[in-house]
This record gives structure tokens, C-alpha cells and sequence, in this order.
């Protein structure tokens, strides 16, 4: 398994913000659990990300608190008071007459009932905590709102950054390459300057004279023509020797190409019609470099 093109994929920050699926998510803590290297990456991306949210994360608004609350209107409450009906009095003498003819006798004096026609008016009370619960509901609301904008802003920044990252991992190889390269004494070295044809051009071919394997390392040719392509040559025995095409895309890149044959003099790069020619167009030479 390539598991640096793995780590370059991008699951494991996808894994960091939750956003992959369940399967990916197994995937990624199986991997993990398999590689090391899988383990380190993914422990320094949270580390990255935490770090990151922590030193650019924004609170929310002094005033959003106070704007909320300003724009909800809190009624004093009103308490219904029960309005007492006149009572019923009844009053009870007894009539004149002989004792043992007599008996009490109840007389009910007249109600006199005020506002009859009026309709009674009952105001309902909400509770003051129910409209408290209902400010806190919004105000949770609109944090949600805020929160997810701010963890839109994040994600972006992540992205980017990872971005970033890969761009400076993949330089930084580029770099280990080449001062491995430099380094080796088991390579041979070979500049190749600018002709008259581009003066400004560089070129590095590093020749390993035990296996005779080229590799080269493109510092400055301008960009091919459309339906042209860079081929480079070595020359053996006074005859060029083709050591194959230049990749297009050959900017900040150790090209692997042919490899030559023993007792090579010199390398030398001409710009050919795309895929090539049997033998080089000295007209079209850019670059040419002795071994020395």
C-alpha cells in the first residue's frame, strides 16, 4: 500500500472534522491501528486543527446577549382578582300572633346585580419562565446559526491549509532528493548550461556510473511549445544515445529517465516534435554539459 498517497488524500482531516462516512471512518481508525505512520499523521492533523481553531476562534458578540433580550418584551405580571358578589342577606322575624301559632318567617331582600350585560374580560398570564425559556430557545438558535458559520470558516481554513501543507511536504522532498543526489558520490554530477538557443536555461542530470541510470532535475527551461516536447541525450563514442522524453509537467521534480551507456562524454537536451526523434535537432539544442 502507498500510504503517503494514502495520508495526501485528504481522509484523514476529513476523518478530523467528522465529515466522512461510517465505512471511511472504520477505514481510517483501521489504518491507523495498522500503520504508524498513519497514526502519527492523523495525531498531528487534530493536534494542527485543534491548534489552529483555538488561535483564531472569535466569541460571539458583547451586544448579541443584550440586542436579544432589548428586542423581547417582558409584561409585569398581572394577577386576576375575583370580584366578590354581594353577599345574600336574609333577614327573618317572626309575626305577631298567639305563641303557639308562630313561625319563623323568612323574607329575602332584593340583589341589585351591576353590569349585567358587561362581558368579563379574563387576561391569560404566561408565566415568567416560559417566556425565558422561549428567549433562551432563540438565543440558542441563533448561537447555532453562528457556530455552524464559524465552523464553515474553519473547515475552509483547514482545507486550505492542508493545502498548504502538502505543497511544503512535497518542496521539502523535492529538496531531500536533490541533496541526496548532490551527496552521493556513487553519482556523477553533470551541469548543463544555456545555448545560444536559451542562455538563461539550467539543467542537473546525475549519472550513476555502476548502473548507468540518469536522473534529472529541470532548474530552468521555458515551457514547450504546443505539439513539442524536451528529449534528452547522452553522447557515447562520439553517436547521441537517447535517454528519453522529459515529462511536461518537469517543475520541482527529480525525472527519473533512460539510461545511457558506458563511458558517456557529455548530455545534452534538444526540443523534438511530442514523443520524440530517432536522432536530436542540433538546431533546437537548449542545454548541453560535459561530464567532467
Amino acid at each position: 500500500m502507498n500510504i503517503q498517497a494514502y495520508i495526501e488524500s485528504g481522509i484523514l482531516e476529513e476523518y478530523v472534522l467528522g465529515t466522512v462516512s461510517p465505512q471511511e471512518k472504520q477505514e481510517v481508525e483501521c489504518m491507523s491501528h495498522i500503520y504508524p505512520e498513519i497514526k502519527e499523521e492523523l495525531l498531528r492533523t487534530e493536534s494542527a486543527l485543534e491548534e489552529y481553531a483555538l488561535k483564531h476562534q472569535t466569541p460571539p458578540p458583547a451586544s448579541l446577549k443584550e440586542s436579544l433580550f432589548a428586542k423581547m418584551n417582558f409584561d409585569s405580571v398581572q394577577e386576576i382578582d375575583d370580584t366578590n358578589t354581594d353577599e345574600q342577606t336574609e333577614s327573618t322575624h317572626f309575626e305577631a300572633g298567639p305563641v303557639t301559632n308562630m313561625r319563623p318567617v323568612t323574607q329575602e331582600e332584593p340583589r341589585v346585580i351591576d353590569n349585567v350585560f358587561n362581558s368579563v374580560e379574563t387576561k391569560v398570564v404566561t408565566p415568567f419562565w416560559a417566556r425565558l425559556a422561549v428567549a433562551a430557545s432563540v438565543l440558542l438558535a441563533i448561537f447555532a446559526g453562528w457556530s455552524a458559520t464559524e465552523m464553515s470558516k474553519v473547515k475552509k481554513d483547514n482545507e486550505e491549509m492542508a493545502s498548504k501543507m502538502g505543497t511544503l511536504e512535497k518542496g521539502f522532498s523535492y529538496a531531500q532528493s536533490l541533496a541526496s543526489l548532490y551527496r552521493n558520490p556513487e553519482y556523477k554530477t553533470v551541469h548543463l548550461a544555456g545555448l545560444e538557443k536559451s542562455p538563461q536555461s539550467s539543467v542537473a542530470a546525475f549519472w550513476h556510473t555502476a548502473t548507468n541510470q540518469v536522473l534529472l532535475d529541470v532548474q530552468n527551461l521555458p515551457k514547450p511549445p504546443s505539439g513539442k516536447q524536451y528529449q534528452l541525450w547522452s553522447i557515447v563514442n562520439g553517436k547521441p544515445v537517447d535517454n528519453g522524453m522529459i515529462d511536461q509537467e518537469f517543475s520541482g521534480r527529480v525525472l527519473k529517465m533512460k539510461n545511457t551507456k558506458p563511458g558517456a562524454v557529455a548530455f545534452a537536451i534538444t526540443l523534438e516534435k511530442e514523443g520524440g526523434n530517432p536522432t536530436p535537432t542540433m538546431e533546437e539544442m537548449y542545454v548541453m554539459g560535459k561530464v567532467v
